[in-house]
């Protein structure tokens, strides 16, 4: 008999004390799948494809010893793939899109082989509902301390500093994969696969890992690269407590060029600064060119921040912040904004 788990008692056991594997195919599970699970395809996508076709084609029985005829020459490999997962004696749960055949299958073959597995009842949608409904029913226990600051303030770098030492953190920028601003995407590797999905999965699993309380933040505009912050979280994070960097222009300059690496991605860099035409007219983007050209970095910053970042900051800036924070190295804003998160959260 295949025994099902659902998803509410997995959550309430802890996905890190269990093997969750994913048996969908590999796009799938690059668009979204649950944290801590590994991929173990039964299909691989051109396979997958096949069959599909296949059922539409000539019908669900075709389609299935289609299937059978695919997987077959795999079995051994993909036993053992699932052996090994599950070697630590700790419960193991396979998972596929519904909870239907693929995982099914699964649990049946690993029966025979005396592995003890489980199948999650609804597949990946049951966990792709769980997560929209935590964003349509955000709840207020969970409250925010904003970090606000022109461009180059590395915040970013403050809070990462600040969730090493145990502290409540919303990576947002970490989630997106982007920094946030025109040249977003430059050193972010994984931008490339993140979707409005897997960026909502990434930030629920911030919230299920530390629970209820207070939570540092960036203060970020509703869309960050490519995806948008859930409405009812980005009102949330703006109506509660603000603090405001204020970092002089030299070290800003220096924060930006060490965060960006210019010398390591010209051509990304000049991408990006093309699309700034529109804005910043294009004298001025060609002037910026010629000091890349020149690996003139620290003008080329001081320039872009005074001319196009920093207007836009000045519109987004609140008038009354709860706190101002002064500091030029990391080390001095993190120890600023640890006082104000240990006087103002909440349990």
């Amino acid at each position: 008999m295949q025994e099902e788990l659902t998803l509410s008692y997995l959550l309430e056991k802890g996905l890190d004390t269990v093997n969750m594997i994913d048996v969908r195919s590999p796009s799938e599970y690059i668009c979204d799948n649950i944290p801590t699970s590994v991929n173990i395809p039964l299909l691989d996508d051109k396979e997958r494809a096949e069959v599909g076709t296949c059922y539409v084609q000539q019908g669900q029985k075709e389609a299935r010893l289609l299937g059978v005829d695919i997987i077959s020459p795999k079995l051994p490999v993909f036993i053992r793939q699932i052996m090994d997962v599950a070697k630590d004696h700790r419960m193991t749960v396979a998972y596929c899109w519904r909870g239907g055949l693929r995982s099914g299958s699964t649990v049946g073959l690993m029966t025979l082989t005396g592995i003890n597995l489980f199948r999650l009842k609804g597949g990946y949608k049951v966990f792709r509902n769980h997560v929209n409904d935590f964003f349509s029913n955000f709840s207020d226990t969970y409250s925010f301390i904003n970090l606000k600051g022109p461009t180059g303030s590395a915040k970013t770098h403050v809070l990462r500093a600040l969730e090493a030492d145990g502290l409540n953190v919303l990576d947002l920028e970490k989630a997106a994969a982007h920094k946030g601003s025109s040249f977003g995407d430059v050193d972010e590797p994984e931008y490339e696969f993140v979707n409005q999905k897997n960026f909502e999965t990434r930030v629920w699993h911030t919230f299920y890992r530390h629970g209820a309380g207070t939570y540092l933040v960036e203060g970020e505009s509703l869309r960050i690269g490519r995806v948008a912050i859930p409405r009812l979280l980005f009102g949330r994070m703006n109506t509660c407590i603000n603090v405001v960097a204020d970092v002089p222009l030299d070290a800003r300059i220096r924060f930006t060029v060490d965060n960006y690496k210019p010398g390591m991605y010209i051509d990304d860099i000049r991408r990006s600064l093309d699309r700034l035409k529109r804005f910043i007219g294009k004298s001025v983007v060609d002037n910026l060119s010629v000091l890349l050209d020149n690996k003139d970095y620290e003008t080329f910053t001081k320039i872009l921040l005074e001319s196009y970042y920093d207007p836009l900051y000045r519109r987004s800036i609140p008038e009354n912040p709860d706190y101002v924070i002064r500091y030029e190295t990391i080390e001095e804003g993190k120890k600023q904004l640890e006082q104000i998160y240990m006087e103002n959260k909440t349990s």
